[in-house]
């Protein structure tokens, strides 16, 4: 490790290549470290009401519906999400707006300051950095994403006004166990007795439930204590004496369905007609974003099982209107490469795999042969720059390029189309 230590006036990139070499391991579970750091901080004690969200998939989406929808109504609202795309400023956001390098570097600097010999991980600075910009800025609310899991996760140190699990499902099998019991009673760590706690999966896990109903949190249910359905132009809402159909969103319904029923327990929900326009502008970066009209070019951070199902059906949407389908995949080598190519081979007619210039990420040659269990490979690239450099010229009209697998998948595919 340098010796080089930065200081107030060093540039946030020089903060976070030091935050990086600060701790031997890039998760470590557990709060003891974080809680001893947060509380010498003060940055426990705060006015600002906090929303916790943890969920397979979904967590991001379901943060900045709440954020706008928030916004609408009048609030200050700081969000906290994880992983970035292109840049560190994209993890914090106050009123919907990424702030300047200086106020991340004000708050790591206090935090070094601070933190005596108590070690932290780059995630635990990330976090702990957000809820001193959070406390600095005084918001009225704080959407805070998990980062993994729930229960040992940085982010559980805080004492929300409600805890939501926008989906379960398998991922990070390593910390959280193979099956979706184990990962949904991990998640269930962020419930705190007698405080909301809205879940959004279609098919909860019973230990979500079990644990939920022993600590006494008011439990919000999916398909219990709220409905909706949809179809290709409407998005329907129930509950209680709530039945609301608006414009089919952008995002999944299921997690704009639990972002309002988090507003319905909070006493939060705003007229009908802010619903709706909130809905209707509502964008998330690198969920089926479109990177090119001529030739038509989305990218999408699906990455597991669940996000591919629910990337497959858009896509089958434009099989159905005549597409032939390419796809652009990269993936880390943690993840489960046959269960995302089991959910998209009926949806994808031709594969093309590219390499992730990242420690973490699976060479193409290596993936192609994982995918060619499941579905034809039709070519492989040194960088997914490469891949689409060579794809673009293949495509015609009625031609689609979804580009997916890995947040650096989408990140090189942005730069790509914005160079």
């Amino acid at each position: 490790m340098s010796d080089f230590k930065p200081s107030q006036s060093s540039s946030l990139d020089d903060w976070l290549c030091y935050l990086e070499q600060l701790h031997p391991a890039n998760i470590e579970m557990g709060l003891e470290r974080v809680q001893k750091v947060a509380q010498q901080v003060g940055l426990l004690q705060t006015r600002s009401k906090i929303i916790l969200i943890a969920g397979t998939n979904g967590k991001g989406t379901t943060a900045q519906c709440l954020e706008k929808l928030l916004l609408a109504q009048g609030f200050s609202v700081g969000t906290y999400a994880s992983p970035h795309l292109i840049r560190y400023n994209e993890r914090v956001r106050i009123n919907g707006a990424e702030l300047d390098d200086q106020f991340h570097v004000d708050a790591f600097y206090e935090l070094d300051q601070s933190r005596g010999d108590t070690a932290l991980t780059y995630f635990e600075y990330g976090t702990l950095g957000a809820l001193a910009i959070f406390k600095r800025m005084d918001v009225d609310y704080v959407l805070l994403e998990v980062g993994l899991g729930g229960r040992y996760d940085a982010t559980n140190i805080v004492t929300p006004v409600a805890s939501v699990i926008t989906t379960v499902d398998l991922d990070h099998k390593e910390y959280l166990g193979d099956t979706r019991e184990l990962v949904g009673y991990d998640k269930a760590g962020i419930f705190r007795t007698g405080t909301p706690a809205i879940v959004g999966d279609l098919d909860i896990p019973h230990t979500v439930i079990d644990y939920g109903e022993e600590i006494n949190a008011d439990l919000c249910l999916s398909r219990r204590d709220f409905h909706f359905s949809e179809d290709s132009l409407t998005f329907s809402w129930k509950m209680a004496d709530y039945d609301l159909c608006f414009a089919q969103p952008a995002i999944p319904a299921q997690n704009a369905a639990t972002a309002l029923s988090v507003l319905y327990k909070l006493d939060l929900l705003p007229d009908a007609t802010v619903i709706a326009d909130a809905l209707k502008s509502l964008t998330v970066q690198g969920r089926f974003q479109k990177l090119s009209e001529d030739p038509l070019v989305y990218t999408d951070v699906a990455h597991n099982r669940e996000s591919a199902r629910f990337l497959a059906k858009r896509l089958n949407s434009f099989k159905e209107q005549g597409f032939t389908i390419h796809a652009l995949v990269g993936m880390l080598a943690d993840k489960e490469h046959g269960d995302v190519a089991t959910a998209m081979q009926d949806a994808v007619d031709f594969w093309h795999v590219a390499s992730l210039d990242n420690p973490r990420g699976t060479e193409a040659e290596q993936l192609a042969k994982t995918l060619q269990s499941f579905v034809s490979v039709n070519g492989t690239y040194d960088t997914v720059g490469d891949a689409i450099s060579s794809v673009l010229p293949q495509l015609c009209e009625q031609n689609l390029l979804i580009i997916f697998g890995s947040f650096y998948t989408v990140a090189e595919a942005i730069t790509f189309f914005d160079s």
